[in-house]
């Protein structure tokens, strides 16, 4: 098994942090966990809700990370290689309004161990049930991601788009993630890159690099979903060079 494992959390006004920190602290195999949370500019109380939470769970490693630069792609980069840097093997990511379920160290510790191919490691996106919950998100929560990869993969006439990894469900090698160059550190105004990584990592080291696990589940909140529309989702990421013009960045980090 892989004895140690690195969650970067990149964090941007969120207050519900303390709901993602507390699921990474219920995981059922935390032996060797570590949490490097990378706050990219918040405004708010995010840094001392997480201050507290650290403070008031001292057996959950919780290290805060501070990045400038806007973008989730800025502050992912600086916390996979500060956790890479730290000696982590294997290093995950979700966000700061996301759940992980209890068994999703388990899972990524286990496909690692056991399957030398996989570089990469994605799985099933679940609706949270915040504020922003409505009873239609499972439905279309279960659809929704499998839909835009096909139309992705068509769009760009490239398989590579049928297994990209979504940001807040995802694990990678620390090897893989420096030979391919890691996250670009973009914006959302720009590029998603999660979506960017994916296929890069399926470029350059086989399509059989990536892995979509079903049973590694994570719920998100919809609060993107809410504020754009799901029409407007699908064209913010089937065509990028339109945000900010016909569609409006909405800067969720």
């Amino acid at each position: 098994m892989t004895d140690r494992l690195a969650v970067v959390v990149p964090v941007f006004n969120e207050p519900d942090v303390a709901r993602a920190l507390e699921a990474l602290r219920r995981q059922r195999d935390r032996a060797g966990l570590s949490v490097y949370v990378v706050d990219n500019g918040s405004t708010d109380d995010t840094v001392q809700r997480v201050q507290r939470f650290a403070a008031d769970h001292p057996d959950l490693a919780v290290r805060i990370l501070a990045e400038p630069q806007k973008g989730t792609g800025a502050a992912c980069d600086t916390g996979f290689r500060t956790a890479i840097a730290d000696g982590f093997t294997v290093v995950a990511r979700t966000d700061g309004d996301s759940e992980p379920a209890e068994d999703w160290a388990a899972r990524i510790r286990a496909t690692f161990s056991r399957d030398a191919t996989v570089q990469l490691l994605g799985g099933t996106s679940l609706p949270l049930r915040d504020r922003y919950y409505r009873w239609s998100d499972d439905l279309l929560m279960s659809g929704a991601l499998r839909f835009l990869r096909i139309l992705m993969a068509v769009a760009h006439l490239d398989a590579a788009y049928l297994r990209f990894v979504a940001g807040h469900n995802m694990a990678v090698r620390a090897s893989a993630y420096v030979s391919t160059g890691g996250f670009e550190r973009t914006s959302i105004d720009r590029r998603d890159e999660d979506i960017d990584f994916s296929v890069r990592v399926s470029h350059r080291l086989g399509y059989d690099a990536v892995r979509i696990d079903p049973q590694l589940k994570v719920a998100t909140s919809m609060r993107r979903v809410r504020r754009y529309g799901m029409g407007m989702m699908g064209i913010h990421h089937l065509v990028p060079a339109l945000r900010g013009k016909l569609i409006r960045t909405i800067d969720v980090r």
